[in-house]
């Protein structure tokens, strides 16, 4: 019995002492060192390409707002909106504003045309800003990608990079097309309802004609 206590005392001595050298082994580990950033294998940027992404960045922030037939039913107010497609209505809405004088007080008559106004203008002045970016994203990517080509021995990857930027340029291009007609019609009906304005002794100096013009320039 007396033999069988002294086996069992060794045993849990054993037990705290192997228990006792783990936690000072795991103790005395030092701790792994933190891993270095990985490199960048593709090296810097090239200031065309960051100019690329940057004239990306800006298209975005300028994107064109959608203006939905309801849209323009809720902002247009009492005037008739303007034709999009087929024949210009600039005469009806002129006349329309005409009518409109003759039962209204001159404050009425402004507001019902300012609020006209506003509408298109801000329509117009959407669509030249696309035009524009459209255009200084094309120009940059076009010179990205012969710089690329000049650096890369691989002339598929270049020949390939050339295509995508054609079929980008192509719809690009439909869409600047569609914008520039959208901007002559605005510009045209804004021509001929200030003409009628100024006639009927109406004149207003907010009423300007954005033009597509880098320096600002207006009708």
């Amino acid at each position: 019995m007396r033999v069988h206590q002294i086996h069992v005392r060794c045993l849990v001595a054993t037990s705290v002492l192997i228990a006792c050298s783990a936690m000072g082994l795991a103790q005395s580990q030092p701790a792994p060192a933190s891993q270095p950033p990985a490199e960048n294998t593709s090296g810097t940027a090239s200031p065309l390409a960051a100019a690329a992404r940057n004239a990306k960045d800006q298209k975005t922030g300028h994107a064109k707002k959608v203006f939905t037939d309801e849209d323009m039913e809720v902002s247009a107010g009492p005037l008739p909106r303007i034709k999009m497609d087929g024949p210009e209505n600039g005469d009806d809405i002129a006349s329309a504003i005409s009518r409109y004088k003759e039962t209204h007080t001159p404050e009425q008559t402004e507001q019902a045309v300012r609020t006209w106004y506003d509408r298109y203008d801000e329509m117009l002045v959407a669509t030249i800003q696309e035009n524009r970016d459209m255009a200084s994203l094309s120009s940059v990517n076009s010179s990205n990608a012969n710089e690329l080509c000049q650096q890369s021995q691989d002339y598929q990857q270049c020949q390939s990079r050339q295509m995508a930027d054609q079929r980008g340029n192509r719809t690009d291009q439909t869409q600047m097309m569609k914008n520039s007609a959208l901007m002559m019609r605005i510009q045209r009906v804004f021509t001929k309802v200030r003409s009628n304005l100024q006639m009927n002794n109406l004149h207003y100096s907010w009423f300007r004609i954005q033009t597509n013009s880098y320096n600002g320039d207006e009708m």
